[in-house]
């Protein structure tokens, strides 16, 4: 793979595409529909793509702050030119945008997603509550997706959504501290067990509810957040980085969660995601 393949993925954050992949499958099985369906597939490459432009665009945003702090990164490293970074962010939103809408996504939700993408890469480094910005970005993607199914989106699907932007958040607060291993603020560790909350909530509702599967998927879901917990508390140099990746590859453990709440044990499928993730992390940078 040549420098300028390498830098343009690392630029995509592409190993972290599985995620994009699970938190679509999720809301849209939560949602009421089935595999199989022609739109899903539709959905997920404009999501991939989405996701993609959106992370190009975090970086051409960031040209000043990787100059300083990271500049190992393509843009400022030379790999990758600023120009064809502009123009590979255009081309992935419009064409996420159009893929989604086409999937069956309605229209305001698709738009309200590529309006929350720019929100986020153009205050993140101006205004330090960008991070529920962040968190609406999968909070959108999840709605999106489920829009695809029906007009009449479950309130399952709604909790699941406000649970996956706060984990985000959590993760964003997290990320703040990676290019200089910085503590990291306690109410962002609360936002990445706000999961456990969802359940409780479903219960309390009266809405679906598979316990065993609540209970199994939620297990494996807490014991890699808190082994991340433990990564970001040591005293290894790179700690907050490396947890940083962990914790978005533990998204897929989520839509497990969310998945396996709703129809049982079936949510597992999303399970061997997570050494994907991580193995595709070694190889194209996630952060």
């Amino acid at each position: 793979m040549d420098n300028k393949t390498k830098g343009i993925l690392d630029l995509c954050r592409i190993s972290n595409l599985p995620t994009v992949l699970s938190n679509c499958v999720g809301s849209w099985l939560i949602a009421g529909a089935a595999l199989g369906d022609s739109n899903l597939l539709v959905l997920v490459l404009g999501a991939a793509l989405f996701y993609s432009g959106g992370m190009v665009m975090n970086d051409v945003f960031d040209v000043a702050f990787d100059n300083e702090f990271r500049p190992e990164r393509p843009i400022p490293s030379g790999i990758v030119s600023n120009r064809l970074a502009v123009i590979l962010t255009l081309i992935f939103m419009v064409s996420g945008l159009t893929l989604m809408i086409l999937g069956g996504a309605q229209f305001l939700l698709v738009l309200a997603l590529s309006i929350v993408i720019i929100a986020y890469n153009f205050f993140h480094k101006r205004w330090s509550y960008s991070v529920y910005i962040m968190g609406a970005c999968r909070s959108m993607l999840y709605l999106a997706c489920a829009s695809a199914v029906s007009v009449n989106i479950p309130h399952s699907v709604f909790a699941w959504c406000v649970c996956l932007g706060l984990y985000t958040a959590g993760i964003t607060v997290v990320a703040r501290g990676e290019a200089t291993d910085r503590e990291v603020k306690i109410y962002g560790l609360i936002f990445l067990l706000c999961p456990v909350i969802v359940p409780v909530y479903l219960g309390f509702n009266s809405l679906p509810l598979h316990l065993i599967g609540s209970v199994v998927a939620g297990s494996l879901w807490l014991s890699w957040t808190i082994y991340c917990l433990f990564i970001i508390k040591g005293s290894d140099d790179g700690r907050v980085g490396r947890a940083v990746s962990y914790l978005i590859a533990g998204m897929v453990l989520i839509d497990a969660f969310a998945l396996s709440s709703h129809l049982g044990l079936y949510g597992l499928f999303f399970v061997p995601l997570l050494p994907l993730v991580i193995w595709f992390q070694s190889k194209v940078s996630g952060t």
